[in-house]
């Protein structure tokens, strides 16, 4: 029988550059949370079913990858971050009422079909603003999703805001049916103005409304079409979510970020816990958005604890992409350096390689092999991104070959050699 080898469909190997581009690109964004005051957690990758339920308002069960563990129990492979977080909140600060700042990086699993061309496992790294119900709050976090795009080097991007809750006062004041609703809010995301009108007006519903809710697609620009989404309408809740949103924008501008963002009333999340602002950050070079996030005041109840909160997900994989397409370069770390070395000369390369460890340097022994010259050594020394190679020829003659200059110089050794009179270990 055949062995398989290849990865299964929708997961693959990362390795060499790309993997060590992906741990520097990840070191980066790991940075500015560290820089906001956000504190790292880790969540196990299967929960109890129930954390990822119809109820919660996440990924659909048929998308979920689920199993069964020794009792019977449902278990699910983490779809999503958010639920889970907040499920872990729920247990360790149910009494916490003062600020929680919270940060992942892990993996996430969804069973998508085979024809949209996704991954089925991805990296995300996000943040969790728990606790505060401000403005503040919402506007820190897109302050820090534009850093996180402006560090990755991106430099054409753009933060698109929308508001949940406006639609969902529209649809209420209307009476639409979940059917109905369910119906116009795709129409809405794929904005289809005519598609949606069209809906609309087999409902019955008063001109105002049926206005409002079908221009919802052609809302979208900077600042100023929140003004124009506030004179479409007289709906208490919806005119306060435009002022949340004028809130934010006001504390955007001190921060000076304004120009990275724009407006869009026809943006509406797949998950369904989403209670207000919701944002999503586009950029060249990828076809879906690169972080995604929005504020989620009712999903801790489920959990047990009432508890306001907000974040956002760095789709990882997407924005290493995009910046590969677009031609930026993620740096590769060309700092370890191959000990080479003839058979006759390996106590000597152990001990010169010791010596470079102690110095803070990353050291790989390579015994050079009869079957190959140097030329071999200098070419794989490249494939797996050495910066250098110290040839120990002989016990006279050892040569440092910089692999990203192409240059060779003769060198004294010795300085790394391990003291044997104290055996290396002398403070």
């Amino acid at each position: 029988m055949e062995r398989l080898i290849h990865t299964p469909e929708g997961v693959r190997d990362i390795y060499n550059a790309e993997c060590e581009k992906k741990r520097c690109l990840q070191s980066k964004v790991q940075s500015i949370f560290q820089s906001y005051g956000y504190r790292s957690i880790d969540t196990p990758s299967f929960e109890f079913f129930d954390v990822f339920s119809k109820e919660v308002g996440t990924i659909p069960s048929r998308d979920l990858y689920k199993f069964f563990d020794r009792e019977g129990n449902t278990l699910v492979l983490r779809p999503d971050f958010t639920p889970s977080i907040a499920r872990a909140v729920s247990m360790y600060f149910m009494e916490e009422q003062l600020p929680i700042r919270l940060c992942y990086e892990g993996s996430v699993f969804v069973n998508s079909s085979s024809y949209r061309g996704q991954l089925k496992e991805s990296t995300e790294m996000g943040v969790e603003f728990l606790n505060d119900d401000s403005a503040a709050a919402d506007a820190e976090l897109i302050a820090m999703i534009i850093r996180v795009m402006l560090e990755s080097g991106l430099k054409e991007f753009q933060v698109s805001i929308g508001q949940v809750e406006y639609f969902k006062s529209l649809v209420e004041e209307a009476h639409l049916s979940a059917e109905t609703v369910s119906e116009l809010r795709q129409l809405i995301s794929i904005k289809n103005h005519f598609g949606a009108m069209e809906l609309l007006e087999k409902q019955h519903i008063r001109g105002d409304l049926q206005h409002a809710l079908g221009s919802l697609t052609q809302v979208f620009g900077g600042g100023e079409v929140l003004e124009q989404a506030a004179a479409m309408t007289n709906n208490k809740r919806a005119l306060a979510a435009v002022q949340r949103l004028k809130d934010i924008y006001q504390l955007l501008q001190i921060y000076g970020l304004e120009k990275y963002v724009v407006f869009d009333f026809g943006m509406l999340s797949k998950y369904h816990y989403y209670t207000g602002i919701i944002f999503q950050a586009y950029t060249y070079g990828t076809g879906e958005a690169v972080v995604t996030g929005g504020r989620y005041d009712r999903l801790l109840e489920h959990f047990g604890k009432n508890a306001p909160a907000v974040g956002f997900t760095i789709l990882m994989d997407q924005l290493q992409s995009a910046c590969e397409r677009q031609n930026i370069q993620i740096p590769v770390d060309h700092t370890k350096t191959m000990i080479l070395y003839p058979d006759f000369m390996e106590g000597m390369a152990v001990k010169v390689a010791d010596g470079h460890r102690a110095c803070g340097m990353d050291v790989a022994c390579i015994r050079f092999r009869r079957d190959k010259i140097l030329d071999d050594y200098i070419a794989y020394g490249k494939r797996f991104n050495f910066g250098g190679i110290v040839y120990m020829q002989s016990e006279t003659e050892t040569f440092a070959i910089n692999l990203l200059k192409d240059e060779t110089m003769q060198i004294d050794v010795t300085k790394f050699l391990t003291n044997e009179k104290t055996g290396g270990n002398e403070a």
